[in-house]
């Protein structure tokens, strides 16, 4: 059975038949796995065997220092169900006594309903069916995070595309490369930003006059400076076990 995820989950194929990488990063769960891999605190953890600062995050999530999220994902034990996953509620519709409201009350995603037992059956079949209606809506797309109740062990922290998780990790690894460069070999973000054709509005023409190189290359460098600031602050968060969490 199938287990329930507040987000896409990635599809990873089977053994002999893996998914296409494609397949696999459409979920926002294979990020989390990708930033925290960028994560050198937690590097350093999984080299010393999980030992240290980040050992409880560590017990779940494991080493992550493979390329192979398919196998990280999986194993051991179905670790992208334990970590993310909602966790059934054993309940459909039953009868509850006094005694158990106010525990139930505590359960999320739950309806009481008083029933008057003197009523015919068909009139509260109506009625039951119109509560439902109501407060059911089950409305297409998804709802934002912060307005939902996850029982996930590891709850998504906010709604963020994948799209936007590919580019500003792609972003990220590219000024990090660069950063890493002797001084006088370093690009300025603009160039960073061009040779990724981040912004295809702000990518040179032959005909550009001086002004609008100008202007292309300030939108260039804003645009790079903005996206690796917020994949830098999702990488440091990691560790706290949220995901995408961009706040500082």
């Amino acid at each position: 059975m199938r287990k329930r995820f507040l987000a896409s989950y990635p599809l990873i194929g089977t053994k002999h038949k893996p998914s296409a990488i494609h397949l696999q990063q459409r979920s926002p769960y294979f990020w989390w796995w990708a930033y925290l891999r960028r994560n050198e605190s937690y590097l350093d953890c999984c080299e010393r065997g999980g030992e240290g600062e980040h050992s409880g995050l560590y017990a779940d999530f494991g080493d992550v220092r493979s390329d192979d999220f398919r196998s990280w994902w999986g194993a051991p034990q179905h670790r992208g169900d334990y970590l993310f996953a909602e966790q059934p509620l054993d309940l459909s519709v039953e009868k509850i006594d006094a005694a158990q409201v106010a525990e139930m009350q505590k359960v999320p995603n739950v309806m009481f309903v008083a029933v008057n037992m003197d009523l015919g059956r068909r009139h509260l079949q109506k009625k039951f069916a119109e509560l439902v209606a109501k407060d059911h809506k089950g409305k297409r797309g998804r709802k934002a995070l912060r307005a939902v109740a996850s029982t996930a062990r590891y709850p998504l922290h906010r709604n963020f595309t994948t799209h936007n998780l590919k580019v500003m990790l792609m972003v990220y690894d590219a000024v990090t490369a660069n950063d890493k460069l002797p001084k006088g070999e370093r690009k300025p973000l603009w160039a960073v930003g061009e040779s990724l054709k981040l912004v295809p509005s702000a990518m040179p023409e032959k005909d550009d006059s001086p002004i609008v190189v100008s202007a292309k290359h300030n939108t260039m460098t804003m645009t790079v400076s903005r996206y690796a600031k917020q994949a830098r602050q999702i990488v440091k968060n990691t560790v706290k076990g949220e995901f995408p969490n961009s706040d500082p």
